[in-house]
């Protein structure tokens, strides 16, 4: 009993003697670096480093470090030997929004908004176009609160795009050929192909499973193998079971 009081009185006086911070990114797009989370920590007091090991407050460390809105999550261990670890897991976008008033933001996996980062900017699908709903007044909400509140539902294009993009990369070759969403003034969606001049009339964002169908049939199968890419101004997908193309004159 003795001893393990020593040990114990030991562990109480022990410093941090090493920080050591990993950012974890499934893609390699890094909106937070091992520099701004030290930052953070220096802004909070907090250089860890040389600092009791019985001072350091797991729990509020890991929530301050969530709190970055490019973090989907953070932990903190300590070690017996002094070592401290935070690991930090990035939020991942999966479409980049441009508003009517020239701002920028991202929707992530989770269909939460989050804020561009100077930092990086990811390769994702860009949806453009009439979209007025501005950072500072929505990324209080994800796409699961605007599907549940009509007011917000009736009002935002929001879910609609996300909903759209998450489609569109799950799959490659979906991913390859599309490169924007464009919101019309009625609140319908046109796509811009990577490749070609045409545009594709998509309507709302119902039936994705079947108009992105005919869209990769047509694709594969008829433009890849003619070539016509650039015969066309319009690809309309609006239609059930048929698509209807418009010459370009």
């Amino acid at each position: 009993m003795v001893t393990l009081g020593f040990v114990q009185q030991e562990q109480s006086h022990r410093k941090a003697s090493k920080l050591d911070i990993t950012v974890s990114s499934a893609d390699a797009n890094y909106f937070v670096t091992q520099d701004d989370i030290k930052q953070m920590l220096s802004e909070m007091g907090d250089s860890i480093v040389h600092q009791p090991l019985s001072s350091i407050d797991v729990p509020k460390l890991e929530r301050i470090i969530s709190n970055n809105p490019s973090i989907e999550n953070a932990e903190v261990f300590v070690s017996v030997n002094g070592e401290v670890r935070i690991t930090a897991v990035q939020r991942k976008p999966v479409v980049r929004v441009f508003t009517m008033e020239g701002e920028s933001y991202y929707i992530d996996r989770e269909g939460k908004l989050m804020p561009w980062s100077s930092n990086y900017t990811a390769d994702v699908v860009v949806a453009s176009g009439f979209i007025n709903e501005s950072y500072g007044n929505w990324y209080r909400y994800s796409v699961k609160d605007i599907e549940a509140m009509a007011p917000l539902r009736d009002f935002s294009v929001l879910d609609d795009i996300y909903r759209i993009a998450d489609f569109i990369n799950k799959d490659p070759y979906r991913k390859s050929l599309i490169g924007q969403i464009y919101v019309t003034p009625s609140k319908e969606y046109e796509l811009v192909c990577n490749v070609g001049t045409f545009r594709i009339l998509f309507g709302d964002s119902k039936d994705l499973e079947e108009k992105f169908s005919k869209l990769t049939v047509f694709c594969r199968e008829g433009l890849r193998n003619t070539g016509a890419w650039n015969d066309y101004s319009a690809i309309n997908l609006k239609y059930k079971n048929q698509i209807v193309c418009t010459k370009r004159l």
